[in-house]
């Protein structure tokens, strides 16, 4: 009887494609196995099984697999398979996104003249040969003769690098790169291995770096930390989900470690989520020192090779235990899940925007631990309105942690008005005068400074004072961001840079200046400054270079001063800080997003949680010019509570989540009068669908065109009591009816779900 498979390929299609299994294979094919298949005119394309079957397909004529990859057992586990379906649901995505996402390249090669399909890292190895002697110790000039100078040196090394003079039946291996010498010494080895004293072999070394440390036990849990973490324990005896919203520097680290302890020594796998690659490193050395080798790190910045490497231990017979990584973690294959861990939960990085799927990894991350029977902990001390609304309506547990770790006070919060400061001329550059008098003092009494500003390069724009000419992007439609270290204007959205003209193209003029400032600007009034302090950078263009060695030396006290973007806000721990500046709270706080407020918020609130965390008084200067922003007043009360009412208020008034669900429509294409009618035309047969109450746009975003390609938007408020099933369906009608008259010519669709 005939055998077909299901099979997930990776092309943005809405469908899976059926091929017949070949006799000699069907031992071979199962579910979760890849397969190499023809697709098309000449490719080859590498697919995951969904399931196998006898139903013969009538439309069109079944080519056969032409061979299966995985002969050591599935790639993709059962659970994997159930994510990838609920991900291409709910996102409404193809199969093959969610695939391209799921699978590393490495694991999925293709016939493309651009494949890079994994190669394992082989080493050579030296070992003895059957001229060398087994009774030692051996007498190397009787051996070699008293010419052989290079050869003696060469194999009096390998014998004391293997210990073959006290156990030569058993020697430790000995890789020929260490007899090499640099390549000095090349002729030698071979003489060795003609001669037959020494043989090479070929072994498989991996990629994967191995802890050399001593692992020891984690730190004591205080009183507090000790009653929160009975709280989740016992929350999760009758919840799959607990939100622990502990305070800044409250311990939540520590409590997830003992965590992570019980649920290993039950034989449970853990996943620890982190919203940025920037905090891995910080984590990954406090979470070594406990678990040593049972566990690895895995994001997007590992190369390919390396992320194959972890997907084939986590599907051979020794898994790791515990998985650090970022959003991207989720996707990887965990036999025995029993707990996942998302920390910082609010964080809007999270959110995978682009390519398709759109995924939100928090919420993703929970559905994982929902097919997979495991329990999830988020954690935050300014947990997302909708994590905190589903604790307080019972759907997930709730703890509270409202102290810090060590009986440490939270930093005293001064908003400090700098419209004022400079109509009073008492402020002429970045820094007011309160903040610059506690850098000084704290750099003064050995203490460190964090200033946050988010945004990155020298000045905001390049404008003509007097005609108001600002350079723009060619191909989009925002305005360059001028870099003082390379003497470039940048575009932010496409990459692309350009020269800043000396005259102005408009009026001539040579009176070109900045407006508006960002990080470069401010480490260089910090150096003119502070000029014996030692200063840092941490943005996207000094991460580029190694944002490891950055934070270690912050934290290992090698640098007073930290200048940074939102990156210096996730999560970081360091000691010595005693002095937190926002620089400009206006440009969190004036975003046109519903959101606004909850990530202004959110924001000064973790910023300003990096001060006085070691035993030390902190202070949080806030720059702004509209110091009665009620917001303001509630981070420096610390009132996260006044501040979630207020904003459910408006939740609930206007209608937006968690009281309705969001999905974005998005339209691309290069003719603007084209996506204008495009989109209009949607919108109509979207209201059609849900209400025109329920849907908002088309708008123009606020960077309406990138890389050559017009955008407009459409916001749909979905009912929380309609299924993602009927969402799909509604969408995909007025998507149909829209094409069907004509109006979606050259027009692109996308698709959100709860856009961020």
């Amino acid at each position: 009887m005939d055998r077909y498979a299901d099979v997930i390929l990776p092309v943005p299609l809405n469908q899976l494609f059926t091929y017949l299994i070949p006799e000699p294979l069907q031992n071979s094919v199962k579910e979760g196995s890849r397969v190499y298949v023809p697709f098309g005119k000449g490719r080859r394309l590498t697919g995951i099984t969904v399931r196998t079957h006898g139903v013969r397909p009538d439309a069109h004529t079944v080519k056969e697999i032409m061979g299966v990859l995985d002969q050591d057992g599935p790639s993709v586990l059962p659970p994997q398979l159930k994510l990838m379906e609920w991900m291409a649901d709910y996102c409404m995505c193809s199969p093959g996104d969610v695939m391209k996402a799921t699978l590393p390249s490495g694991l999925r090669p293709d016939s493309s003249a651009n494949d890079k399909p994994y190669k394992p890292r082989v080493e050579v190895f030296v070992k003895p040969g059957p001229k060398l002697p087994v009774q030692t110790p051996i007498d190397l000039s009787s051996l070699l003769g008293k010419t052989a100078v290079k050869q003696k040196e060469i194999l009096q090394r390998y014998l004391d690098l293997s210990g073959y003079d006290s156990n030569p039946e058993a020697p430790a291996p000995v890789t020929r790169k260490a007899l090499a010498d640099g390549g000095k010494t090349w002729a030698a080895i071979r003489s060795l291995l003609d001669n037959g004293f020494i043989e090479t072999y070929e072994l498989e070394t991996g990629r994967l770096p191995q802890f050399s440390g001593r692992t020891q036990e984690p730190p004591e849990l205080s009183s507090a930390q000790q009653q929160a973490l009975k709280g989740i324990k016992e929350s999760l005896r009758s919840k799959n989900v607990c939100l622990l919203h502990g305070v800044t520097s409250s311990g939540k680290t520590e409590i997830y470690i003992n965590l992570i302890r019980e649920y290993m020594a039950q034989g449970k796998q853990v996943l620890y989520l982190l919203p940025e690659i920037a905090l891995t490193t910080q984590i990954m050395h406090r979470l070594q020192r406990v678990f040593g080798d049972d566990m690895t790190v895995y994001h997007s910045r590992c190369s390919d090779n390396i992320r194959v490497e972890v997907w084939n231990r986590l599907t051979g017979p020794n898994p790791y235990k515990l998985i650090l990584g970022a959003r991207s973690a989720v996707m990887l294959p965990l036999r025995n899940l029993g707990l996942v861990i998302v920390d910082e939960e609010h964080e809007p990085s999270f959110k995978q925007e682009d390519p398709a799927p759109r995924y939100q990894g928090r919420n993703t991350a929970i559905m994982l631990a929902a097919i997979s029977g495991a329990k999830t902990v988020l954690g935050s001390a300014t947990p997302s309105l909708e994590s905190y609304s589903n604790a307080l309506s019972g759907k997930y547990g709730l703890v509270t942690l409202t102290e810090r770790f060590r009986g440490m006070k939270l930093p005293t919060i001064e908003i400090v008005d700098t419209a004022d400061l400079r109509r009073r001329k008492y402020m002429k550059g970045l820094f007011s005068p309160q903040l610059t008098e506690s850098i000084r003092e704290a750099l003064a009494n050995g203490r460190q400074a964090i200033l946050f500003h988010n945004r990155r390069g020298y000045s905001g724009t390049v404008e003509c004072p007097d005609c108001g000419w600002v350079q723009k992007c060619d191909c989009c439609d925002v305005s360059l961001t001028f870099h003082k270290s390379s003497d470039t204007a940048s575009c932010h959205y496409c990459g692309r840079r350009y020269r800043v003209p000396l005259a102005c193209p408009s009026c001539g003029s040579k009176a070109l200046r900045g407006r508006g400032f960002g990080t470069e600007r401010v480490e260089e009034e910090v150096a003119q400054e502070f000029p014996g302090a030692r200063v840092a950078r941490l943005d996207l263009d000094t991460a580029k270079d190694g944002y490891e060695s950055i934070i270690n030396d912050f934290q290992e006290g090698r640098t007073d001063i930290l200048i940074g973007t939102q990156m210096v806000s996730k999560g970081l721990d360091f000691g010595g800080v005693s002095v937190v500046g926002i620089l400009q709270a206006d440009s969190i706080m004036s975003y046109p997003d519903f959101r606004s407020t909850e990530r202004a918020y959110q924001l000064m609130a973790q910023v300003a949680g990096r001060a006085g965390r070691k035993d030390i008084e902190g202070k949080v200067i806030i720059q702004t010019r509209q110091p009665e922003a009620p917001v303001l007043d509630m981070v420096r009360r610390n009132d996260y509570n006044g501040f979630f009412n207020i904003q459910m208020e408006e939740r609930q008034a206007f209608r937006y989540p968690p009281y309705t669900r969001l999905l974005s429509v998005t339209a691309k294409g290069t003719d603007m009068q084209a996506i204008e009618r495009a989109s209009s035309a949607l919108a109509l047969n979207l209201a059609q669908m849900f209400g025109q109450e329920n849907v908002l746009g088309p708008d123009a975003p606020p960077v309406s065109r990138v890389q050559y390609l017009h955008i407009r938007r459409i916001i749909i408020k979905a009912s929380l009591q309609m299924t993602v099933k009927t969402i799909r369906a509604k969408i995909n009608e007025a998507v149909t009816k829209t094409a069907s008259q004509n109006s979606l010519s050259g027009v692109t669709l996308s698709y959100d779900a709860d856009p961020q």
